[in-house]
């Protein structure tokens, strides 16, 4: 049976989100939190990919105890089962403990044909978590994914974004893909899907499910280190010019605003 994976992360809805003054890591409990937008591409990707292959599709997030919402928000779209890694060892983790817990999931699921992983993540922008899995896993991937067309076998057939270009690649399975916002619009929740989504499991994971020592993920484990965090300052100043003012006059005050 063939199987594929989506990771969905929960990120701030507003950009007011206080950073810790220890830590230097956003304090996720100061906003409101959403799916993050790539995400629900990817996984819009899998389920419309699921209608020609028959694939389960498996929704996973790796979060606090409220990322299950995000699961639910999977699994009342479509997905056949939904997985949270949760804990407080995978807390502050970077991309890179971020993609090791990641990789273990996918070990323990087991099989898999193709992972599904949206291009970036709103609160992040660093696009590393997606390549930093399949580095892990030794698997091929394609980045900025925007199409896809056909599974032949196992091969996976598709189109990506390079710079201005389009191009088509066949890349074989197992395989890791980046889905960004032009693969398509996003089917429409429904009533039914929502009342599906409350019925089901959600099962959960620690470092002890997936055979991880605490001491390998997590903020102090990880190799980024956020030295300080500021919130950029601008200022204005307003010089007035007369409406009999002349070139020369105007390219003064534009010289000493730059000075």
């Amino acid at each position: 049976m063939k199987r594929y994976i989506v990771f969905l992360k929960q990120v701030p809805r507003s950009t007011r989100v206080e950073i810790d003054p220890v830590t230097k890591t956003l304090k996720r409990s100061s906003a409101l939190t959403q799916t993050n937008p790539d995400d629900l591409h990817a996984l819009q990707a899998a389920l419309d990919l699921r209608q020609n292959t028959g694939a389960e599709v498996v929704a996973v997030s790796m979060g606090p105890a409220s990322a299950e919402a995000v699961l639910r928000e999977a699994l009342q779209y479509g997905a056949d089962r939904a997985v949270l890694l949760s804990s407080p060892a995978f807390a502050g983790s970077d991309t890179w403990c971020t993609s090791l817990v990641l990789a273990s999931a996918v070990r323990r699921i087991g099989d898999y044909d193709i992972l599904f992983f949206g291009r970036m993540a709103i609160d992040g922008d660093t696009a590393q978590v997606g390549p930093e899995v399949a580095g892990q896993l030794d698997i091929p991937q394609v980045t900025c994914l925007s199409s896809i067309h056909e599974v032949k076998g196992n091969w996976l057939v598709a189109d990506k974004k390079a710079g201005s270009l389009l191009q088509r690649v066949e890349i074989e399975t197992p395989c890791a893909v980046m889905v960004s916002r032009e693969n398509g619009e996003l089917a429409c929740p429904t009533l039914s899907g929502w009342r599906r989504a409350q019925r089901q499991e959600v099962i959960r994971w620690d470092e002890g499910d997936l055979q991880l020592d605490g001491k390998v993920v997590g903020l102090y484990a990880s190799p980024t280190k956020v030295v300080s965090t500021d919130v950029p300052q601008t200022a204005k100043e307003i010089r007035w010019l007369s409406s009999g003012s002349s070139v020369a006059e105007i390219i003064d005050k534009c010289v000493d605003s730059l000075s």
